[in-house]
């Protein structure tokens, strides 16, 4: 069995975190021994879950996009996750313009409130967990 990168960084972030930053003196080097076990363990939650939620977010996008009317020229550029983070940027500078004109005085307020939904829902998918100690 080849472990998966969120195990690793999980059974690192433990041995960091509950036997070395223990080990070290009281002040900087103990508080970030501590740290990056942390910035580990949130690592590994997104591992897992990183394409899937990229993935739904850019065809959120692209549906919520068309509904306005917006042309498209962001072609998909793979399941990686940094053509996934690239698509997703360069869709969501489209969604800004059609939110302000969504808002604006002879904007759509269906489709502003639809924004604001998914928008609400992209913070939800994304949000990390800090395990309690």
């Amino acid at each position: 069995m080849i472990p998966e990168a969120d195990a690793l960084l999980n059974v690192a972030a433990g041995k960091l975190l509950l036997e070395i930053a223990p080990n070290i003196a009281p002040g900087y080097g103990q508080g970030s021994a501590s740290t990056v076990a942390m910035v580990m363990i949130l690592a590994a939650q997104e591992y897992g879950r990183a394409a899937e939620v990229r993935a739904w977010e850019n065809a959120r996008l692209r549906e919520l996009l068309s509904r306005g009317g917006v042309t498209i020229d962001v072609a998909p550029g793979g399941l990686a996750i940094a053509a996934l983070n690239a698509e997703n940027a360069a869709l969501t500078k489209l969604l800004i313009g059609l939110h302000e004109r969504a808002e604006g005085p002879d904007g759509d307020a269906a489709l502003a409130r639809e924004i604001l939904a998914f928008l609400k829902e992209s913070a939800a998918r994304r949000r990390l967990y800090l395990p309690a100690l």
